[in-house]
């Protein structure tokens, strides 16, 4: 992995220029404008995880930069278009500064990519351990327990965990053990995202007013 470390930053720096070139803040789009900060985000992420899960194998290293630079850049991105051509530009500068890793998985044009997912329940809502999700199935099993939990203490929440929602309670987990993490939920009303907000904070063991 430390070997990794000079390709990494050159390929971080290589990304954030290409996405601020071709992600331009417009009025609809306001929220596009990428700075220094993104990428401060995205080493923060790598520094979350603990050295033990990478021994002998560099390139789960490299999965979770590129995890966690679409948890930075991609989620940002608010239409299908976008978010086919982010996958375009950062397929590009994997496949060519990081050609020695088999990552060319995770952005097949058919829309059947591998899973590329990280998050802090990986091995169980006690351990708090940031590790790679191998299959969403596991992810799902610990959620609903999570939720048996949640519905024993509290209001029922009668939530159906598909794969999309198990995703976004990665993504807002993430977020709230982040050290100054914030995020802004957009979308239609009675789309779950105050129920997933609050399955998320039981899980960091938040209380939610």
């Amino acid at each position: 992995v430390y070997k990794l470390t000079s390709v990494l930053v050159k390929s971080a720096l290589s990304v954030h220029q290409n996405i601020a070139s071709a992600f331009r803040k417009t009025a609809a789009n306001f929220h596009y404008e990428f700075n220094l900060r993104h990428i401060s985000n995205i080493f923060q992420g790598l520094l979350v995880s603990r050295k033990e899960e990478f021994i002998g194998d560099p390139e789960k290293f490299v999965r979770l930069w590129l995890h966690e630079t679409e948890r930075v850049y991609g989620d940002r991105l608010v239409t299908l278009d976008d978010r086919f051509k982010y996958k375009q530009l950062v397929g590009n500068s994997v496949k060519k500064m990081l050609s020695q890793f088999n990552l060319g998985r995770f952005f097949m044009k058919s829309g059947k990519s591998d899973l590329l997912l990280f998050c802090h329940f990986a091995e169980g809502i006690g351990e708090k351990i940031y590790d790679e999700v191998p299959f969403i199935d596991r992810a799902k099993k610990t959620l609903e327990d999570a939720l048996k939990d949640y519905n024993d203490t509290n209001p029922v929440m009668d939530l159906v965990l598909f794969e999309d929602a198990i995703k976004h309670v990665c993504r807002i987990t993430r977020i709230l053990l982040n050290v100054a993490g914030h995020a802004l939920l957009v979308g239609v009303g009675g789309s779950g995202k105050q129920s997933l907000s609050r399955l998320a904070a039981l899980i960091c063991g938040f209380n939610v007013c």
